[in-house]
């Protein structure tokens, strides 16, 4: 890995010494002004243009549920991660424990997994970032890589597959122009962080390349991270018409591992870890890859022809107070789409239609940490999976905009266990095939005021320990959650500097899968029920002054007020009907400003509150509801043809001690008390250097 990173520094300084040698800067350029942030809370909903249905939409004519995360947006905080843009989004709430430990959930969906994202999709490019039994890992990803994020929450999309909650896509970035860039934050618990990335337009061939390196102490005893991600994407245009991207992509990380505390530690001691896990000092260490390549064809009609395949390798070890896990993992897969265009005088077609195919080999064994040579378990399984997706995009007068697709999944596996001390448990099971329909609207009522419905139905499948039966068979009954979402909303924008959106959705999830712990690693799924997720999300931003004036201020908020609960779900012969969903909470809003003075100088400050949320299932205890407040100071001015920014902030500046992530449905052992919660940073600060080259 180190020579890996000595050839990537190699290759970035290279381009860097392309700029200064060969790179000449115009008059205009010198003169060029400094890069604006009006984008993150007054960009107009009829100038924003998504591409989640893979047709470009303007996002106040989109027929779905979609929100945009802009790369300025990804810039806030100390941005170690996605998870501050991520949890400033409606409907979203990010569980962050660790550098290394998340869950995302979106509108209640995933909030029982018990330590990971799933029943969730999301792709960085054409490359999947989901497993091949759902899990889906964020952590490891660098903003400074990503353009922008697309978010479809709820059910609601027909060209990706299993994704109950929803899907996210992870952009990367392109080149507009040559450019060089080096950012370094130094931060509160040692932690510092340095990126260099470059971008080179050539003839028919665009690259960027980028390679950052992360290192914290954290605030907890065990918590020491180190992270190295290095990322490539390329482009080559054999013409206007035809073009090859190629995108590189590979993390090293290691990750020290403070774990969950019990209540009275959590509040008069949340900088401990937990004493086993502290004790044998326990890690997760891994190095992964991911290479995607995309062939695009475009007709004189905007009609399109695109090819994709993609793979990723990973190879994982996690010292756990009561064994070593041992993972290797490594899947390949390929994805195509035609989409074909018919137009008339006041109307317009997009008919898209594809496959997808994937194909994964997941090795894990777990080893006794007394003689590393002991074998507690050794398996081995495949994972595999086929979509078909079809979809119908049509604009009628440039007032009404239905969308309309269905997508066929396959899923199936086939274990092998190679540890048959305790009998062999091998085994194959297949799914039947699940339909997928969706059906949404967009109806322009004036010029900027639009109405738009969805009706969209999801699943997920168990991961594969959810497929056991406590005997260590497979369980050939258990099925995917099931789940139909409703929605109407609105979007508007009021005039030139107030815009705001509206919402109100149902999902209904049937086959409710239930991980039941028989142990403090070992848990089993059964269908036990259903789970009703109705919410409401108001979303609205002002340019209090219009934009280009100086001094200048820009508001914003948002708010969700839900009700998840179990409406029919009984498990081990408790009836948990009527209860809250644990790790979800009945409102979450934030308010946020931004002052300008001058064009030069920004001062934003943002407080979300999170609402009490259940530990449990059985809702026995609550968290208490909290509020975060951070500010973040920030100076953009030019040096002839160099960019500067620095920027200093405060993250928790009131110091509270509140969860950051719950252990849902920890269990409780050998009379301990159960572990539920993650504290989150106490008060923190970063300042940061940036420098870019164009």
């Amino acid at each position: 890995m180190l020579r890996i990173i000595n050839y990537t520094n190699l290759f970035l300084s290279t381009l860097l010494l392309y700029f200064f040698f060969t790179h000449q800067v115009n008059a205009q350029n010198k003169n060029a002004q400094v890069k604006q942030d009006s984008t993150e809370l007054s960009g107009k909903i009829d100038e924003v243009t998504v591409t989640a249905f893979r047709t470009p939409y303007n996002l106040l004519n989109t027929p779905a549920p979609v929100h945009l995360i802009s790369s300025v947006q990804l810039e806030t905080g100390s941005a170690f991660s996605p998870v501050e843009a991520l949890n400033q989004v409606p409907g979203i709430l990010m569980h962050h424990g660790t550098l290394n430990t998340n869950r995302l959930t979106i509108r209640g969906i995933g909030s029982r997994t018990p330590y990971a994202t799933n029943k969730i999709k999301a792709y960085f490019g054409e490359i999947p970032l989901t497993s091949g039994d759902g899990e889906t890992t964020l952590e490891d990803l660098e903003n400074s890589s990503i353009k922008r994020v697309e978010i479809i929450k709820g059910p609601s999309s027909s060209l990706f597959g299993a994704g109950l909650g929803g899907v996210i896509l992870f952009h990367p970035k392109t080149v507009a122009r040559d450019f060089a860039e080096i950012q370094t934050t130094l931060a509160s618990f040692s932690t510092i962080k340095n990126t260099l990335s470059a971008g080179v337009i050539q003839n028919k061939t665009s690259i960027f390349a980028l390679g950052s390196y992360l290192k914290s102490n954290g605030f907890r005893e065990n918590n020491n991270t180190k992270r190295t991600n290095l990322l490539l994407h390329s482009q080559y245009s054999f013409s206007t018409n035809v073009n090859l991207q190629v995108l590189l992509k590979a993390t090293k990380m290691k990750a020290f591992i403070p774990s969950s505390l019990d209540l009275s530690t959590f509040e008069n001691h949340p900088e401990q870890a937990a004493s086993n896990w502290k004790n044998v000092k326990g890690y997760e260490d891994y190095v992964s890859g991911q290479f995607g390549i995309s062939l695009n064809v475009y007709t004189r009609r905007d009609e399109k022809i695109s090819f994709a395949t993609f793979g990723s390798y990973r190879d994982a070890d996690e010292l756990r107070p009561f064994n070593t896990l041992d993972e290797q993992s490594h899947y390949l897969g390929w994805r195509g789409y035609i989409q074909k265009n018919i137009s008339g005088e006041h109307s317009s077609i997009t008919f898209t239609s594809g496959l997808e195919f994937f194909r994964e080999n997941y090795n894990w064994s777990t080893l006794s940490n007394e003689n590393s040579n002991a074998f507690l378990s050794d398996n081995q399984e495949k994972r595999s999976y086929e979509n078909l997706f079809f979809q119908m995009e049509s604009g009628f007068w440039e007032r009404l905009y239905i969308s309309a697709g269905i997508n066929g999944n396959l899923t199936r596996f086939d274990y092998a266990d190679h540890f048959i001390e305790n009998g062999d448990q091998s085994g194959k099971h297949s799914y039947k095939p699940v339909l997928s329909p969706r059906l949404g609207f967009n109806i322009l009522l004036m010029p900027r005021l639009s109405f738009f419905g969805n009706v969209s139905n999801g699943f997920s499948t168990p991961s594969f320990e959810e497929t056991l039966l406590p005997e260590g068979e497979i369980n050939p009954d258990i099925k995917p959650e099931n789940g139909w979402n409703y929605e109407v909303g609105f979007r508007t924008l009021f005039s030139d500097q107030l815009q705001a959106s509206l919402s109100y959705y149902r999902i209904y999830v049937n086959n409710l899968l239930v991980a039941r712990r028989t142990g403090e690693d070992a848990y089993i799924g059964v269908n036990a029920g259903e789970s009703l997720h109705p919410g409401l999300e108001a979303e609205a931003k002002w340019s209090v002054l219009p934009a280009g004036n100086y001094p200048n201020l820009n508001l914003g908020g948002n708010a969700t007020f839900v009700n998840y609960h179990f409406t029919n779900f009984i498990d081990n012969n408790v009836d948990y009907s009527g209860k809250m969903l644990p790790g979800t909470a009945k409102n979450i809003w934030m308010i946020n400003s931004v002052f300008s003075p001058t064009r030069n100088f920004k001062l934003h400050i943002w407080y979300r509150h999170t609402g009490e949320m259940a530990v449990n299932d059985a809702n026995s205890d609550f968290t208490n509801p909290y509020g975060i407040t951070n500010a973040e100071i920030k100076y953009a001015g030019r040096l002839k043809n160099i960019l500067v920014e620095l920027k200093g902030g405060v993250q928790n500046i009131f110091d509270l001690n509140y969860p950051a992530m719950l252990a849902v449905n920890a269990p409780a052992f050998g009379g301990n008390l159960a572990r539920y919660y993650y504290p989150g940073d106490p008060r923190n600060f970063y300042f940061s250097v940036f420098l870019r080259l164009e």
